[in-house]
């Protein structure tokens, strides 16, 4: 060996602990800052929908100290990160995303770190770098939701916890982890279902080493302390609203979306309810409380849904079990199923992610991922002691995605750890083939032929049409909030001529000629949105809106009628019911419809102003 080899190998054995994580936060921010750039210019990037609407509309409300008078719906934590990275950076979302990217840049990190306690440097080093390169912790760092800030939360935890395990003496550490607990709970409460589960470990590794009485004290500690952390939530929801909200209140709902007899096990709508977040919110109020013959509370709301997703479950016990494993399937599936966009159009949008997510024959990476890291944890077990941990947080989490859905943002914070095993996994085939352990090694590679079959079979029915249609709607959408009424026009037709039967955009083709005040047009495709989705509410409310333009109430009485009886519980159908009853001078039923608006929605501003103008047309 030469003295400059010599030297270069002291320097860096010297200092590889430094220079490794640093190339893996320059190589994950490089690959994140051009995918940002790239979509940038993308009309999606400039337009939050659906749940970063949600996120951006909640994160105004806590600027502006408008917050409404009642308990969180979501959990809180990502609303007021997003209200104070909107104030830092005058309101940017480009500056946001650039925020989330640095941060999101951490995760590989933690991954090497894991690899290094848990595993060996070679190890540490190829996960790490899986993870910089890891397309769905590029796609959510850039989105205006809490799944990127989840998963750094859950491994900044987890560190914590095998800090606790390696040195059990320090109390000081144990509470640290109640706090990071506490902390991620805020953010996703179903991560404090870890909590409990932790007693496996304090007994089984802890108590050895301190004795009973000291190591139920740490556990103690660790539940006292995130319990103290959230416990401002729950006296706020209390003082707001006289309602003893823990975190926040939608858990009901969401129980019965992921466990109703018509659950697919992956969607996030319940059949026959509004899909946008705000229509299914007020919908899923509406119902519980018609049911239930009285105002409820919001934390009632929620329990309401919970006994109605029991009464489904045991009514049909043998269909729940076939969902449950349904559900495990979808879990180590390896497409990433959509929740608000599709994520493979982030292709479209950026050439980073060309080559590190596609699907086809191979839904890459998950659907290779899951079946090394299924083999790597299935290897591991012999060692179970030093992954106990691990175990009780993929597992525990994994329960929660039982309880409720699977899709690809749910999956997220358990991928570093998938990594880790994945590449484990790997590295045991290969120990099998060159140590001539051809037993071990045929085994291994015939489950691993299985799971690779298992993980690569499309389970959701959207097709690869049906996907395309559903890129070209939402772009769409993000040119239409920009007033780009051309552009927007054609991606919707792009989207039609896809598929046919997508009453979406027919439906904003209608709003596009009514915006252009082609009345005409717009009742063609209100009418044909109508066709394809005899269910799709918005579609009754806009045709009826357009006859009422055209001088024809008593059509719009008879459209939103139809509507009634297809959305029993929608506030807005009723409103326009009530508008088109009044204008066709039948005052009574009007005001008896806009009373009705007000049940399913007393927070109506229009329908109590337009429920006054009534009253004194019907006044002597």
């Amino acid at each position: 060996m030469t003295a400059d080899h010599s030297l270069s190998l002291s320097f860096w054995q010297r200092y590889r602990d430094r220079l490794v994580p640093a190339a893996l936060v320059l190589i994950a921010l490089t690959v994140r800052l051009i995918y940002i750039v790239q979509i940038d210019s993308s009309p999606t990037s400039r337009q939050p929908i659906m749940d970063e609407q949600y996120h951006v509309l909640l994160a105004d409300q806590i600027n502006s100290g408008n917050l409404p008078d009642e308990p969180y719906y979501r959990a809180p934590l990502y609303p007021y990160l997003l209200a104070f990275l909107l104030k830092v950076t005058d309101r940017s979302y480009f500056g946001v995303r650039l925020i989330q990217a640095f941060l999101g840049s951490l995760i590989p990190i933690f991954v090497y770190l894991f690899g290094l306690r848990l595993f060996n440097r070679r190890i540490a080093y190829i996960a790490g770098l899986i993870a910089a390169l890891w397309p769905t912790f590029i796609y959510y760092d850039a989105s205006l939701l809490i799944t990127s800030t989840m998963t750094w939360l859950t491994c900044l935890l987890v560190l914590q916890l095998l800090r606790c395990n390696d040195n059990p003496e320090r109390v000081g550490r144990f509470i640290l982890a109640g706090l990071f607990l506490g902390v991620a709970g805020l953010a996703r409460p179903n991560i404090l279902l870890l909590g409990p589960a932790l007693i496996i470990w304090i007994w089984l590794i802890i108590r050895p080493k301190l004795g009973p009485r000291a190591a139920l004290l740490r556990f103690a500690l660790i539940g006292l302390v995130s319990f103290a952390v959230i416990l401002p939530v729950t006296v706020r929801n209390y003082a707001v609203a006289d309602d003893p909200v823990f975190i926040a209140w939608q858990g009901g709902y969401n129980f019965f979306i992921g466990n109703n007899r018509l659950s697919n096990g992956w969607s996030a709508t319940v059949s026959g309810f509004d899909v946008t977040w705000q229509g299914g919110y007020e919908e899923s109020i509406a119902f519980a409380e018609q049911a239930e013959g009285r105002t409820l509370k919001r934390s009632e709301v929620s329990d309401f849904w919970y006994k109605a997703a029991l009464n489904e479950i045991r009514s049909d016990l043998s269909g729940y079990v076939a969902l449950l494993f349904k559900k495990i399937r979808l879990f180590i599936n390896g497409y990433e199923i959509p929740n608000n966009q599709n994520i493979y159009l982030s292709r479209e949008l950026s050439s980073v992610m060309k080559p590190l997510l596609f699907s086809g024959v191979l839904f890459f990476p998950y659907g290779l991922l899951a079946p090394l890291a299924l083999i790597g944890l299935a290897v591991s077990l012999t060692q179970w002691r030093r992954f106990l941990l691990v175990y009780l947080t993929i597992g525990a989490y994994l329960i929660t995605l039982l309880l409720f859905f699977v899709c690809a943002r749910f999956r997220q914070p358990l991928l570093p750890f998938m990594i880790l095993f994945a590449v484990y996994g790997g590295t045991r085939i290969v120990h099998f083939f060159r140590k001539r352990e051809y037993k071990n090694l045929a085994l291994a590679l015939f489950m691993l032929l299985l799971l690779l079959v298992e993980s690569n079979h499309e389970m959701t029915g959207l097709s690869e049409t049906n996907l395309a249609a559903q890129n070209q709607f939402v772009i769409g959408n993000a040119y239409l909030a920009e007033n780009n009424l051309s552009s927007a026009e054609t991606h919707y037709k792009k989207a039609t001529e896809l598929d046919p039967g997508f009453a979406d955009p027919l439906n904003n083709l209608g709003l596009i000629a009514t915006r252009r005040n082609r009345i005409d047009d717009a009742i063609v495709y209100y009418e044909r949105a109508i066709r394809a989705n005899p269910d799709y509410v918005e579609a009754y409310i806009n045709l009826a809106s357009s006859q009422m333009e055209k001088g024809r109430p008593d059509q719009a009485v008879t459209i939103l009628e139809q509507a009634a009886g297809r959305s029993p519980l929608n506030d807005m159908v009723f409103l326009n019911l009530g508008i088109a009853l009044a204008e066709t001078g039948r005052t009574d039923e009007s005001i008896k419809t806009l009373k009705r608006c007000l049940q399913l929605n007393p927070h109506n501003e229009t329908a109590k102003s337009v429920l006054q103008q009534v009253k004194q047309l019907r006044a002597p």
